[in-house]
């Protein structure tokens, strides 16, 4: 695909990211253009024959490369290359870096008895995605790893949710890595982040931790104990909530545990926008039963030293010859309320038992 179209009887370039495509002489021209090539397309006219061709990288290295236009369900318009290899020019070439992480989540991969290929085309309806290294895991899941480098450019890619939402459909975890933080700070997919490091350091067998995008789930209630304000607004609600808290953890063990389904992908709802991190089965259970209504809360922390205990006391008062012992108050609860106790001495708890 490409945002830059040639139009070769207008003689104009088409930029699809600009309003009516960058050109103010015609009106509504991409609705023109569209219904245009949707026409010719049932008539079966060739894509040759229908006066577009790729105005960006095609045309900058002096190759005709015809296209037709296309627009998706979100109203995003596309042109599409007619054949592939034109389309593949478009793609910048893989870094050193890229290639390193290809290298080392296949390794990490093995070493945890999973095996893994790199650039695995998967069939969707008449397209196909393809996957920069796909690990088959436990149970037959499958974890589609994607690089994304400081190389990629300061927008990054602007399909990542709709390739994960493809990948997701065919069965295929998506798992998407950088080293920018602007792009770890997205939220249209799970996103992982390690630090911006050279190929040799990235293919070490050494430690590659990731410093973002692995949470843990802490639960509470929402009581005067509570560390955390309550996300309701209010004082203290009484409810039980999740927190969740940012952990590292080691590439390696990343790409073997989401094979093995001990790490797995959630999404949280904060407020009204929708988080997106990896954190482990049982905190995605717990999580799971805390939205469906069920209380899933640590268990009640023992303050006996703080309190007093329920039980009556072992060392009961007695009253002094010619003392009259005050009765005990009764309330309407049944619950009785001992009088004012004095303070047992040994001699006196000899006499008592």
């Amino acid at each position: 695909m490409a945002n830059i179209v040639w139009h070769t009887k207008l003689k104009m370039l088409l930029d699809l990211k600009q309003e009516n495509l960058g050109q103010d002489t015609i009106d509504d021209l991409w609705d023109f253009l569209y219904r245009t090539d949707r026409v010719l397309a049932q008539r079966n006219v060739p894509v040759s024959e229908r006066e577009l061709q790729c105005g960006g990288v095609c045309r900058d290295a002096g190759v005709v490369a015809w296209m037709y236009l296309r627009q998706q369900a979100n109203g995003r318009r596309e042109a599409v290359h007619e054949r592939k290899e034109d389309e593949e020019r478009h793609k910048a070439p893989m870094s050193d870096e890229h290639k390193a992480y290809q290298e080392r989540i296949l390794r990490a991969a093995e070493e945890g008895g999973f095996h893994g290929d790199c650039e695995v085309r998967t069939p969707v309806g008449r397209s196909w995605i393809q996957t920069d290294t796909l690990i088959e895991g436990e149970g037959g899941r499958r974890i589609g790893w994607e690089v994304q480098l400081s190389s990629a450019g300061a927008d990054g890619p602007s399909s990542v949710k709709s390739r994960a939402t493809k990948a997701a459909k065919r069965g295929i975890t998506p798992a998407w890595h950088t080293d920018r933080a602007d792009y770890a700070r997205r939220s249209d997919t799970q996103w992982t982040r390690s630090n911006n490091l050279p190929a040799h350091v990235i293919a070490k067998i050494g430690d590659l931790r990731v410093i973002s995008g692995y949470r843990a789930l802490d639960f509470w209630v929402c009581d005067l104990r509570a560390v955390y304000p309550c996300p309701d607004g209010v004082r203290r609600c009484g409810k039980p909530h999740v927190t969740p808290k940012p952990r590292d953890v080691l590439f390696d063990d990343l790409v073997r545990r989401t094979a093995a389904g001990t790490i797995v992908p959630v999404e949280y709802l904060r407020g009204t926008k929708v988080d997106r991190f990896w954190v482990t089965d049982a905190d995605r259970d717990r999580l799971a039963e805390l939205q469906a209504g069920v209380i899933a809360v640590p268990p009640q922390r023992d303050d006996s030293s703080s309190k007093t205990s329920p039980n009556l006391p072992t060392c009961r008062p007695t009253a002094s010859l010619g003392e009259s012992v005050p009765p005990a108050v009764v309330t309407s609860d049944a619950t009785a309320l001992i009088p004012q106790q004095r303070t047992c001495s040994p001699s006196t708890q000899g006499r008592t038992q």
